[in-house]
């Protein structure tokens, strides 16, 4: 597989570029924010329902005041409901939107208490709305949902008041759309600056993973990291029967001699791209060393690997390297042996590898294939 930079671009919306990024990014988010997001709900619902406190303290026992508690009750039970639901939706991105739509219902919720209590002091409901716009951004979720849900509030309470409000309330409308829209700014600009800095973080983190399991000039899979992979399939012998299979390039000395690493690296390059083309997604390809490379073929038959090996090897033969030109491969094929150790393994399929090189090169050469009782 190859592993580009360009999979940690990041957009103008705080987000990779690359949705399979994204998706990695998100679900390890997940695992560290979930609960901090389902118990903000629950802090949220709770304090927006204990403002009823202050409305019977304003309204006391009047009707306003009952349509007020009942609609706190309902952002209440709202917000007590989405802590259970938001837990099981699978994906973390779908959980954000449904939070972004939690946000904006106990938002829309507050509007109809407003129409519900017209007359109640501005300077009040102006502090309520610059709380909405920091909650929104507070509690953990993706920068454009927060972007999103914070000018929808912001929109939404200059819409009111607009059409609702009283011209000669104090501060004047102007001055608290400016307020309010400096505040939204200012969440804005801070969340996006520590979302692009995590996500930098993290682009950092998965290249040093990389860099430290893969081969530089190839991208695939290095030797340290193939041993690992192959230890983790002897131990657990999920993929028997397996096989391996080592090749090593013919000549390949003779194609730096003659034209310069450059194209020999050109070589690699191009053996690797064409393998990778013929292999199985779930097979493991790693380069061995120098020009050396080794396959791991799961749930694979001896005869079934040594098939695959002779398709590579008609495969390179046939294939035209520019200036190096046509480049043949020797191969050696093996299945695993129940108790084997990885370096009598390994030895095995390297002794039927060099028997390739003695007779001839530009052969595959297996152990003999069990028969069957």
């Amino acid at each position: 597989m190859e592993y580009n930079h360009e999979w940690f671009t990041i957009s103008r919306l705080c987000q990779y570029s690359n949705r399979d990024t994204e998706t990695i990014f998100l679900e390890k988010e997940k695992e560290n924010s979930m609960r901090t997001i389902r118990i903000l709900m629950l802090v949220m619902g709770f304090t927006f329902s204990m403002f009823a406190i202050t409305d019977f303290m304003y309204y006391g026992g009047a009707r306003a005041f009952h349509i007020s508690l009942a609609l706190r009750i309902l952002a209440m039970v709202i917000t007590v409901i989405s802590f259970f639901f938001i837990a099981r939706i699978a994906r973390y991105d779908r959980a954000l939107l449904a939070l972004t739509f939690i946000e904006l219902s106990v938002f829309f919720i507050y509007l109809l208490i407003l129409y519900n209590q017209q007359g109640r002091e501005p300077v009040l409901t102006f502090m309520t709305m610059m709380l909405f716009i920091l909650t929104v951004f507070l509690i953990p979720n993706i920068w454009k949902n927060c972007l999103f849900a914070g000018c929808a509030i912001w929109a939404g309470y200059i819409v009111f008041c607009f059409f609702f409000g009283h011209p000669d309330e104090r501060p004047p409308l102007i001055q608290r759309a400016v307020y309010l829209g400096i505040s939204l700014a200012s969440c804005a600009i801070f969340l996006y600056g520590r979302e692009n800095y995590r996500r930098k973080q993290f682009a950092t983190e998965k290249l040093l993973e990389y860099m430290c399991i893969t081969d530089r000039l190839t991208g695939i899979y290095n030797r340290g990291r193939f041993e690992h992979v192959l230890n983790l399939w002897i131990k657990n012998m999920r993929h028997d029967p397996f096989c391996l299979l080592l090749f090593d390039i013919d000549n390949f000395k003779r194609v730096n001699d003659s034209f310069g690493h450059t194209v020999g690296d050109q070589v690699l390059l191009g053996t690797t791209s064409l393998v990778t083309a013929h292999i199985r997604d779930d097979d493991v390809f790693a380069r061995w060393g120098g020009e050396e490379f080794v396959i791991l073929f799961g749930n694979t038959t001896l005869e079934q690997a040594a098939e695959m090996a002779e398709r590579l090897r008609n495969a390179v033969e046939n294939n035209s390297f520019e200036e190096a030109g046509s480049i043949t491969i020797s191969v050696g094929v093996i299945q695993y042996r129940r108790g084997e150790t990885v370096s009598d393994f390994v030895k095995r399929v390297d002794e039927k590898m060099y028997q390739a090189k003695q007779v001839g090169k530009n052969l595959v050469v297996s152990e003999e294939i069990p028969q069957q009782q």
